[in-house]
Order: structure tokens, then sequence, then C-alpha cells
């Protein structure tokens, strides 16, 4: 299989991927076992399944590809347990450390807080105030051009829901049957 810069373009793949191979392979390549094992751990594989394999040849891949993912686990789990082990009693110590920290700037936080909800009341308050004959003013001036607007709607919401009725009654005939005719086919596979 060749593959060039062109074709990885046109699959969509990412960018820096089709960068690297550009910079790997600036005229394309013949894909090779040697090839991959020589670049494995620069592309991602599975994705190059997806895109470049037929589906026999993708389905071959997956099943050959769960064994070698099972044995990477199995031998990554003592390892991680090891990890997680040792991280677990780092987090425990930052933990210790971090909450007298925080105690203190929530306690400090607090009385900031409880002085600007002091001094905030009022000002909302006088805001409140103060906009409310501007939103009265502005919704008695609204009112009218709304109605307006809706008594010249109607009309055409009248004409238009009849001719729409049978579009959608259609539409909803034909996708029902779409789906019908899938789970027919899922019944059967």
């Amino acid at each position: 299989m060749r593959v060039t810069v062109e074709k990885l373009k046109a699959l969509n793949a990412c960018l820096q991927q089709v960068r690297l191979f550009a910079e790997l392979f600036p005229d394309g390549a013949d894909v090779t076992e040697a090839l991959c094992v020589a670049h494995a751990d620069k592309f991602d594989w599975d994705w190059a399944a997806r895109h470049l394999l037929p589906a026999p040849l993708l389905a071959d891949y997956n099943a050959k590809r769960a064994p070698l993912l099972a044995d990477y686990n199995a031998k990554r789990a003592p390892l991680w347990a090891n990890y997680d082990a040792k991280r677990a009693a780092l987090w425990t110590n930052y933990e210790a450390k971090r909450a007298p920290l925080l105690a203190d700037y929530e306690a400090k936080r607090a009385a900031l807080w409880t002085n600007y909800e002091a001094k905030r009341a009022p000002l909302l308050a006088d805001y409140d105030a103060k906009r409310a004959p501007l939103l009265a003013d502005y919704n008695a001036k609204r009112a009218p051009l709304l109605a307006d607007y809706d008594a010249k709607c109607a009309p055409l919401v009248a004409d238009y829901n009849p001719k729409c009725a049978p579009l959608w009654a259609d539409y909803d005939a034909k996708r029902a049957a779409l789906f019908g005719r899938l789970a027919e086919q899922n019944r059967c596979a």
C-alpha cells in the first residue's frame, strides 16, 4: 500500500501526524512491516488501520491487536499499582499541608465577602429603583409594536401550517419506513 501526504490529508489525519509523515516521507512511502516497526513510536497505528485498511484486514488487525493490548495491560497493572500507591502517600501529604492554607484563605475571603455584600445591597437597591421606571416605559412602548407584529404574523402562520402539515407527514412516514428497514436488516444480520 502506498501512502502519501495528500492521501492522509484527504482522510483528515491530524495535522501533527501529516507534518511528521511529510518530514519523514516527502514523496510518500510504500508501507512495509519493516517501515512500520522502524517508526512504531511515531504514528497512530489504530487510526491508520481504521482509515487505510479495507474492512476484512481491519477486522483481522483488531482481532490480533486485542491480545497484544491485554498483554500490555497485564504487564502495566503492577507498575500502575506501585505508582498509584506512592502517589497516594504524596497526595495525602500535600492535602495535609494544603488544608490549613485553604482554611486561612477561606476565613479571610469570608470577611471580604461580608464587606462586599454589605456595600452591594444598597447599591443594588438603588439600581433596581432607578431601572424599574425605565423598564416599565420600555415595556409600555414595546407592547403596541409586539401586538402589531403578532397581528400581521397570524395570517402568515394560518397559511403556512396547512401547507407544511402534509410535508411533515410525508417526511415522518419515510423516516419510519427507513427505521423499519434498518431494524429488519439488523434482525437478519
